[in-house]
């Protein structure tokens, strides 16, 4: 899979800002769509991601509600240090 446009401007936005209003099932669908993969079997409420470059985020799944901006924007560096949301997208990008 790979970042949609509208993701792209949402991992953008979210690093300026506050980056609240965004829960796990949003931040994994990033990672995921980046080419990230859950790590091992989930124990407790941390997940890892992997990036086949060896890159890793934790997030923290507590079921509902917001994550703190702190996993927020990690993951949203990581994904844009790993160039998956490239700045000169075509105007036509998905």
């Amino acid at each position: 899979m790979s970042l949609r446009r509208k993701e792209c401007e949402e991992i953008r936005a979210s690093l300026p800002g506050k980056a609240t209003n965004f829960r796990y099932s949003d931040v994994a669908r990033w990672l995921r769509q980046a080419g990230f993969e859950l790590h091992g079997k989930p124990k407790g409420s941390h997940r890892v991601w992997v990036h086949p470059s060896g890159t890793r985020v934790q997030l923290v799944e507590k079921g509902r509600g917001e994550m703190l901006p702190v996993y927020v924007k990690t993951a949203a560096q990581a994904i844009l240090d790993r160039g998956e949301c490239p700045d000169d997208e075509p105007d036509d990008a998905p």
